[in-house]
């Protein structure tokens, strides 16, 4: 394993044109935001590939923790295709797994309504690198 995440998504205001060109950050619209972990302008809206952002990744994994409907609105998990977008449904206990390099680019639907909770989880079968400190975060 090599990260591992509870995400809570909760509904964003409207962006207004001027928000929406500048890429304002999740977190600023009162939504958790993975990129001021990374120190980045990620969001989860926006169509990524999770290889991307840390290239150790190999696989990436949701546990959805509640239901699309029940207890949120927006929320679908999107993966874009050129011939046909799939999505997926969130429903408590549903596990889905994707390679986190590419063709998996893929993006959340911002949520409406509620918290969208899921747990979220990154894999590798790389050894860890000897001369890298370890992140005592992350440190069994």
């Amino acid at each position: 394993l090599s990260d591992a995440t509870l995400t809570r998504l909760r509904p964003t205001p409207p962006l207004d044109g001027a928000e929406a060109e500048d890429g304002r950050l999740a977190s600023e619209a009162g939504a958790f935001d993975v990129g001021l972990c990374r120190g980045d302008h990620f969001s989860y809206w926006r169509p990524h590939i999770d290889k991307v952002s840390v290239p150790e990744y190999e696989h990436s994994a949701l546990l959805y923790l509640g239901h699309h409907g029940a207890d949120f609105d927006g929320g679908r998990l999107t993966f874009f295709d050129p011939d046909a977008d799939a999505v997926v449904l969130p429903e408590a206990g549903l596990l889905v797994s994707f390679p986190s390099g590419p063709p998996s680019l893929h993006a959340v639907e911002r949520v409406t309504r509620g918290a969208r909770f899921a747990l979220t989880m990154w894999f590798t079968t790389a050894p860890p690198d000897p001369s890298s400190p370890l992140d005592s975060a992350h440190a069994a």
